[in-house]
């Protein structure tokens, strides 16, 4: 007989980071939720999810309420596996988006049950035929994030970025007009020249800072500047980010306009005209992660496996699950030239690079040129490390079958 889950234990964690600005937030502290999965024949698993009340609505609060009021009892006595996974419930205990909360929950689910026949088979129930990479490499180069009130450190960062291999970049914008074109000038001074001859990609994330109206213009004057698509400029609906994109001289990129499956099929809309930025985390873990990524490949649309800022190694290696189960996740390095390799920029796998600690036993991060390797073993392939937890933790409920 299956496993079954038998114990939730939900921790409320917080990591110093090494500080991070964009227009929606500054963080100087990493606040998740983390949750460990016991199963009934002794196995256990991690899950983290990190909300953000600007981007599903969730915040730690809620999601530690709706662990205990929907999750649990969704869950609890139940078999563990790919079905469970997909099966998870999409509202909280207010009736709002839960997908921070369903992130956690996902991600214990595959830690503590999944082996290669689980894998296999979560790839055929999101209707995935083609072979996943099977080799050392997952042929993803990790993006370099730039954001910062201070131009002077930006500049100090990229060149560290530069140092590490990195070629694609992204520039965080909606700082305010001066600050932004202090930002973008430092940026074009040190790859400026690689943008425009190949060798280096830029764009650029607003976090929906500007009013709509004006973001046609703000980005026609960033496609000089060799600038290949600018992400959620404007506050707005998965409908609205279509409409918009017919008047932007760029392709567009949808964070906080994709949060569910329904953003996913309004977008189809606009086909390659907005590109999807999908995070475990914000689309519902990596079942639902899994289903959004391949309908973006499957309708030829680029697409980017981004992450929120501050990610432990448990969502790092989540993401390399991720990049392991899609097919045909070559890397393009210019921004232009369909087919579309997928997905075609990742973001994440940074760890002590903007973390000051970590939870797992091996902190995860990128390699030189922004490299990632597979991770072999079972579920997520990362041992967390119980003093971390305690360290950076604390338990606010354990929920029993």
């Amino acid at each position: 007989m299956s496993p079954r889950a038998a114990r939730l234990d939900v921790y409320r964690t917080g990591i110093p980071m090494r500080s991070f600005e964009h227009a929606a937030a500054s963080r100087e502290l990493s606040e998740a939720v983390v949750v460990r999965l016991e199963l009934s024949d002794g196995r256990c698993g991690w899950g983290e999810t990190l909300p953000r009340s600007y981007v599903t609505g969730e915040t730690i609060d809620s999601v530690i309420e709706d662990l205990a009021e929907v999750f649990w009892p969704a869950i609890a006595g139940r078999q563990v596996g790919p079905r469970l996974a997909m099966e998870l419930p999409a509202s909280g205990a207010g009736g709002g988006c839960a997908n921070a909360a369903a992130c956690a929950v996902d991600l214990a689910v595959a830690d503590a049950a999944y082996d290669q026949a689980e894998w296999e088979t979560l790839r055929r129930m999101v209707g995935v035929e083609a072979p996943k990479n099977t080799a050392g490499g997952l042929g993803a180069r990790v993006s370099g994030v730039l954001g910062s009130s201070d131009p002077g450190r930006t500049a100090r960062r990229l060149r560290a970025m530069r140092l590490l291999g990195l070629r694609d970049f992204k520039l965080k914008v909606g700082l305010g007009d001066d600050l932004d074109a202090a930002n973008l000038a430092v940026v074009l001074r040190q790859i400026g020249k690689a943008v425009a001859a190949g060798r280096c990609t830029l764009r650029v994330d607003a976090n929906g800072a500007w009013p709509t109206d004006e973001a046609p213009q703000r980005v026609a004057a960033l496609a000089s500047y060799g600038v290949c698509v600018v992400e959620q400029p404007a506050n707005c609906s998965a409908g609205e980010m279509v409409a918009l994109s017919r008047r932007c001289e760029l392709p567009l990129m949808a964070d906080e306009s994709l949060i569910a499956q329904r953003d996913a099929e309004a977008l189809l809309e606009a086909g390659s005209r907005v590109w999807w930025n999908i995070r475990i985390s914000k689309n519902g873990g990596l079942a639902r992660s899994f289903t959004i990524a391949n309908l973006a490949a499957r309708h030829g649309v680029p697409f980017v496996i981004g992450c929120m800022v501050g990610e432990s190694s448990i969502l790092s290696a989540a993401q390399r699950r991720l990049l392991e189960m899609l097919p045909g996740h070559g890397q393009s390095r210019g921004c232009k030239h369909p087919p579309y390799q997928c997905p075609r920029f990742v973001e994440g796998n940074y760890g002590r690079f903007a973390l000051r600690g970590d939870l797992t036993r091996k902190s995860l991060r990128f390699g030189y040129g922004g490299r990632l390797t597979a991770l072999g073993g079972h579920g997520l392939g990362i041992r967390v490390d119980p003093r971390k937890i305690a360290r950076h933790g604390q338990l606010v409920q354990a929920l029993h079958a």
